[in-house]
């Protein structure tokens, strides 16, 4: 089956991903799932970075409109925890080269782990930490 993901990157700044999916339903609850064979796996954890980028940036520009006092009181409304909250906005600041090359799935090496322990705003140092000429 071949890989036929898209992305389209919109004139407000959203990142769109189409991914075509085949669903299969259990026998006992019928719950429907994703299959999932060894290339759809990695192309998963492809998407999840993909997404987790795009939760950074949206979550940066909430931070930054003052719709919260603190960050600790949007993680609250979120309903997530703090720390992870303060990583994912971190995600934000990535440079506009590497979020392409993400979204791209040109960077395969680069674990959402790997992204998300990058300390530095500046680009050209994310660029090195990353190995990315």
């Amino acid at each position: 089956m071949p890989d036929n993901t898209t992305y389209k990157a919109m004139s407000n700044g959203t990142l769109v991903a189409h991914v075509p999916l085949t669903f299969a339903r259990t026998p006992a609850g019928g719950r429907l799932f994703a299959r999932e064979d060894g290339r759809n796996r990695e192309r998963n954890k492809e998407l999840a970075t993909v997404q987790t980028v795009a939760l950074g940036v949206l979550w940066r520009r909430i931070a930054a409109s003052d719709r919260f006092p603190t960050r600790f009181k949007m993680a609250e409304h979120l309903r997530i925890d703090s720390s992870y909250l303060t990583r994912v906005i971190r995600l934000g600041y990535l440079s506009p080269y590497i979020v392409e090359k993400i979204a791209a799935g040109d960077l395969p090496h680069v674990s959402l782990e790997t992204l998300m322990k990058l300390q530095t705003p500046l680009w050209a140092e994310q660029h090195k930490a990353l190995g990315i000429d």
